[in-house]
Parts: C-alpha cells; structure tokens; sequence
C-alpha cells in the first residue's frame, strides 16, 4: 500500500474539506442575514419611537400654549398625549434599541467578512487553491468561536418568526462545487484562472451582491 505524504495530505481539498466549506459558507450567510433583519428591526423601533415621542410632544406644546384655560375633555386629551409621550420616551430608552441595532450591524459584518472569504476561496477550483484546508478551514471555525463569544445573542422566538427566511442557507458554492467535479482536466485551470482573477478584481458574483 503506497505510503501517503502527510503534508500533501494535508493541502489536498478533498470532497470532506469541500464540504465543510460550504457548510461554513451556509453558516456565515445565515447569521449574517439573521443579525442584518435583527439589527434593521431594532432600528425601525427605535425610529418609530422616537417619531411617536417627537410628535405627541410637539401636540402637547401646541395644545398647552394655544390655550388659556382647558376644560375637562382637552385636560384629558392633554394628559393622554403626554403619557403616550412619556411611555414611548421610557421604552425608547429602556431596551436600548439603536445601541441593540448597532450591536447587530456590527455582528453581521463580522459574518459578511467570514462569508466573503470563504467565497474567495470556494470560487478557485480545488486543486488550485493555495490555501491549505486544515489551516484555512481552523482559523474559520475560530473566528466563529470569536464572535460567538462577543455577540448579542437574538432569541430562537424572533429568529423564527421575524429573522429568517427558507433560501437563507442556500450556497452557490454546492453547485460550483458539483460543476467542478465535473471539469475536464484541460478546463480546470481556466475556470480557475477566470475566478481567481474575478476574485482579485473583486468583481466575483457571490450571495452579498443578488442579495438586498
């Protein structure tokens, strides 16, 4: 039995290496499309509050100086507004909202970035990638751990029901992948050197460029 060499072993982008690939790829599109609708979402509250508190505001002000004396009906109508005021001012403030909406923003580019440079790679035929699978695919999975360890956390309720979407965990590298098995020795390379240069030129079609 031919004795295999560990270091070519090891650069070698088997059907397994491809595989974790795009289920990294998968992964990184998922959160990164979940913190994108989380952090959209927060910030549409903290923008609909904050139009809520501005207006009754400015109704109460108008209200209270356009009139000398109020009977029972505006006093009424005065105080709801105010509380309505008060009430969206304090909820505005108490969750945190725009700093949430930052927070998540920030988690979906850290995504954004794990997802790009998996597709830089994942867009280069295997037997022309220069990064070796078990180093590249080991410093992935540790800046998954990073972030995971550094991120706010969404709740399995919203990301159900408001943060996710059934086409979310689709990859265009599994059908690349596939095409590649399929390649012809002498339409490798030029596959490869067509990617590799629509990588560099930063003009490669990938999920974040068909995506809103």
């Amino acid at each position: 039995m031919p004795r295999v060499d560990d270091n070519e072993s090891e650069s070698e982008w088997g059907d397994y290496e491809n595989e974790t690939l795009i289920h990294n790829h998968k992964l990184a599109k998922v959160y990164k499309k979940r913190y994108q609708r989380a952090g959209d979402f927060h910030n549409s509250l903290y923008r609909l509050l904050g139009l809520i508190t501005v207006v009754s505001t400015a109704v109460a002000s108008t209200i209270t100086w356009g009139t000398d004396e109020m009977d029972d009906e505006k006093q009424i109508i005065l105080s709801s507004i105010t509380t309505v005021s008060a009430v969206s001012a304090a909820i505005q403030n108490f969750y945190n909202f725009q700093e949430n909406a930052n927070d998540y923003v920030t988690t979906a580019k850290a995504y954004a970035k794990i997802q790009n440079k998996i597709e830089s790679v994942g867009n280069i035929h295997p037997e022309y990638r220069t990064e070796k699978p078990r180093d590249f695919l080991k410093k992935i999975q540790d800046r998954f751990d990073q972030i995971s360890d550094s991120r706010m956390e969404v709740s399995n309720c919203m990301s159900r029901n408001c943060y996710q979407q059934p086409d979310d965990d689709e990859s265009y590298l599994q059908e690349k992948h596939k095409k590649y098995k399929l390649l012809k020795e002498e339409d490798k390379l030029h596959y490869s050197r067509n990617d590799l240069n629509s990588s560099i030129n930063i003009q490669v079609v990938t999920d974040s460029d068909n995506e809103t």
